[in-house]
């Protein structure tokens, strides 16, 4: 008779497989600490943004400690061990020779984390915010470019209020770099060649990539510097100017009052803040080329703005229509400040949303999912998204009648390849499905269904203002640890972006999926024995 085979224990095997992982990662590290780096994009990419954002701790450490603030010793220890960190990290690491499209998402993922941690670090040692969730709160409403806070900025130093709009404006200056870097390879938007016409000229605002960077960072200084001069001249006072001038242009919305832009009562203020929330909603490639070449028409030959301001203008009519009264020039005013603010995802408030119709309220959603236009600083799914999606519906209705018909759809003279409108499909899917589960979490920690649901989409499209309580920025203050950690959760895929998220938490799975198909393979091969 023949002997029967003896049974493999899996526990024992997978124990030691892991050990001897651990143990030659040790030795690898070992050597390559002692002989030289090695090759990581996450570690390039995490050290640098620790190395980056240092100097921003030490000027707002700075500024605090000779205005007579509390926060400066504690922004300057932790700028320095932020520093001193990513200087170790990239003096370990350097660029891969070659660059895997999962290992670019990963790296980009990894930056946003590690200056997610950064400012955490920087609002719960100064004690802006009192627990790690709050303070997770707080820095992903920073690095997101979020107006949605769980603290007073009445009650901030000088230190910290620059450290907030300092943070907002390099976030959506990095965000820029991403644009030119990953975006094309996303293949749903930025600077790719299906882009639309906005977009796919700025392809051609330099030979290389590295000079493309630098023009459009350049226009966002520029703009920076216009909007600073225009606040200071519209009776803002100068402290006020610069934090608000750092956030408008970056889509931010983060405020020195606690009533945000309507803390001034300014009509002036106002204007110059619709103005401001406009030009971050739009295409900085299409505002550069129009400047460059003296060609105000370039802006209307653009398809996407086209209907980026037709998206504004229908707004407004539509809030004016809802209201009970005949509406006033403040009343006209306020609406378009109300409108501009969604649709370029800025999240400045000036007026009582509170007492605003149903209808208005839906259509400033609305306004808050659709976004700016793409290749701009602005959150949202974006215009040119919208547009193709709408083609899209347009074309699977025609050929329901003629279901031999061949048809491309078309921006302008630009064509939108089946790949990318598979992945923008895909990307608008996946954002849906993420709202009502987290809008659940949010109702479940603190606020009626009207609040989390709204202040779902809000923290997705990166706004920060929502309805359903008596304030339109109470939410983040009404929650609990897991009602922060959800909206966390949100302004992140909101700003990321979901597909380098989940090729990146695939990634990170794959070494547990293979030890899952392992042992499931062990299984079957001992009950066949």
């Amino acid at each position: 008779m023949t002997p029967r085979s003896p049974v493999r224990v899996v526990g024992p095997a997978f124990a030691r497989r892991l050990r001897f992982w651990i143990q030659d990662l040790s030795t690898e590290l070992r050597h390559h600490v002692a002989h030289g780096r090695f090759e990581s994009a996450i570690g390039v990419t995490v050290g640098a943004v620790w190395l980056a954002i240092a100097p921003l701790f030490l000027l707002c450490s700075a500024v605090d400690f000779f205005d007579g603030g509390s926060d400066a010793t504690a922004l300057f220890l932790s700028g320095i061990a932020i520093g001193l960190v990513g200087l170790l990290i990239l003096w370990l690491s350097e660029f891969p020779s070659s660059l895997p499209l999962k290992r670019l998402f990963a790296a980009l993922v990894c930056g946003a984390l590690a200056a997610l941690v950064a400012v955490t670090i920087a609002h719960f040692t100064t004690g802006v915010a009192p627990t790690i969730d709050a303070s997770l709160a707080e820095g992903a409403a920073t690095i997101t470019g979020t107006n949605s806070s769980t603290i007073e900025p009445d009650q901030l130093s000088l230190g910290m209020l620059l450290f907030r709009a300092f943070g907002q404006w390099l976030a959506s200056a990095a965000l820029i770099v991403v644009l030119v870097r990953i975006s094309p390879h996303l293949g749903v938007g930025g600077l790719d060649a299906d882009g639309g016409v906005s977009t796919r000229s700025a392809r051609r605002l330099a030979p290389k990539s590295g000079s493309t960077m630098a023009r459009l960072l350049l226009l966002y200084t520029l703009l920076t510097f216009l909007l600073l001069i225009s606040y200071f001249l519209a009776g803002m006072p100068f402290i006020d100017s610069v934090v608000h001038c750092l956030t408008t242009v970056s889509s931010g919305g983060f405020s020195s009052r606690s009533g945000s832009i309507g803390a001034f009562n300014s009509g002036a203020i106002e204007w110059v803040a619709i103005v401001g929330m406009l030009i971050a909603g739009t295409s900085l490639p299409l505002i550069f080329r129009a400047l460059r070449r003296g060609d105000l028409n370039r802006f209307l030959r653009s398809i996407e703005f086209r209907t980026y301001v037709g998206l504004v203008v229908s707004g407004v009519f539509a809030a004016l229509a809802w209201s009970d009264n005949w509406p006033t020039t403040d009343d006209v005013r306020e609406t378009i400040f109300a409108v501009s603010s969604a649709i370029s995802t800025t999240g400045f408030v000036a007026s009582d949303l509170t007492s605003i119709s149903y209808g208005t309220e839906a259509v400033l959603l609305v306004l808050m999912v659709i976004g700016g236009m793409s290749a701009s600083v602005a959150g949202g799914f974006t215009v040119m998204r919208l547009m193709v999606v709408s083609s899209y519906i347009g074309r699977e209705l025609r050929r329901s009648i003629h279901p031999a018909a061949v048809e491309k759809i078309h921006l302008g003279r630009s064509s939108i390849g089946e790949v990318a409108l598979a992945r923008i499909i895909g990307e608008l899917f996946l954002s849906a499905a993420l709202i009502l589960p987290l809008a659940l979490v949010l109702s479940a920690d603190g606020l009626n269904f009207e609040a989390a649901f709204s202040f779902a989409i809000s923290a997705l499209s990166n706004v920060g203002f929502a309805f359903g309580l008596n304030g339109p920025e109470e939410h983040l203050r009404m929650l609990g640890a897991f009602g922060h950690l959800a909206a966390v959760s949100l302004m992140l895929v909101g700003r990321i972006s979901v597909t380098p998220l989940l090729v990146t938490l695939g990634g990170l799975g794959e070494p547990m999926q293979r030890e899952i198909r392992r042992w499931r393979l062990t299984r079957h091969e001992r009950a066949v024995r």
